[in-house]
């Protein structure tokens, strides 16, 4: 496969790609199943499909688009992304929340035991649905 020649359409590319797994039998959508098996991936591959479609959009609109980690990436976002974009503004608290809610699932040992299913549900379709309509994505 060829990958596109633009970054931003390479990032879209890869939320679509992470978007196919969620729809995995082994993924059940957390907004219909109570109470799903893996809801620490689940809220995991949610926030890549988010970071990837902002990455893409930053491409799009000509912001940084080169972070060394998340922590720089937030903080990129926070106070300068937002304050110069007001698509990133709207999207930021639900972005940021995902981000946590995400982290706490890969590295608190069975956090997920906790997670709500109502919350994972509104991530999993901000992730999928929202965010890509919001910044104005394919």
């Amino acid at each position: 496969m060829t990958l596109p020649i633009q970054p931003d359409q390479r990032h879209i590319k890869q939320a679509e790609h992470n978007s196919d797994l969620l729809h995995e039998s082994c993924f059940p959508d957390p907004c219909v199943h109570p109470n799903p098996e893996y809801k620490d991936w689940t809220a995991t591959i949610a926030f890549y499909i988010a970071l990837h479609y902002v990455q893409a959009y930053l491409h799009r609109k000509g912001f940084k688009t080169i972070f060394k980690n998340h922590f720089e990436r937030n903080d990129y976002l926070k106070n300068d992304a937002s304050v110069k974009d007001a698509r990133i503004a709207r999207v930021l608290v639900n972005y940021l929340s995902l981000y946590k809610l995400s982290r706490n699932a890969r590295y608190t040992a069975c956090s997920f035991h906790y997670m709500r299913t109502r919350d994972l549900c509104h991530y999993f379709k901000f992730a999928l649905n929202d965010l890509p309509k919001m910044l104005g994505l394919p």
